[in-house]
């Protein structure tokens, strides 16, 4: 890859190495777009004074007259949280599904 001669125009240094990328192992082509989009980030940081873009999002209530935090406190105050229940044993739920066919299988067999 080193041997190409690559002229001064960005698009044909583009063309260039994209003739030799094809070659490589799909391995290869997955680091090399990590790399690139690494290091198209931390340019676009740096631009931006290295402080990461952030999208800012904006809760709307859609219920009417939904409870405030303090309502919803005192209706529960006082009630004990219910124990969330065991994750059944592996064998249980192989047991449970063994010899059992999903309706849409079915219909496509």
């Amino acid at each position: 890859m080193m041997g190409l001669a690559i002229r001064n125009n960005e698009t044909d240094v583009v063309d260039a190495y994209w003739k030799q990328l094809r070659s490589l192992s799909l391995k290869a082509k997955l680091q090399l777009a990590t790399m690139l989009t690494t290091a198209a980030l931390e340019e676009e940081c740096l631009k931006d004074g290295a402080k990461p873009t952030r999208r800012v999002a904006k809760v709307i209530r859609r219920a009417e007259m939904p409870p405030t935090d303090a309502e919803l406190q005192t209706r529960f105050d006082g009630l004990e949280v219910p124990e969330v229940p065991e994750d059944p044993e592996w064998s249980q739920v192989i047991s449970a599904n063994t010899g059992k066919t999903i309706k849409p299988i079915e219909k496509w067999l």
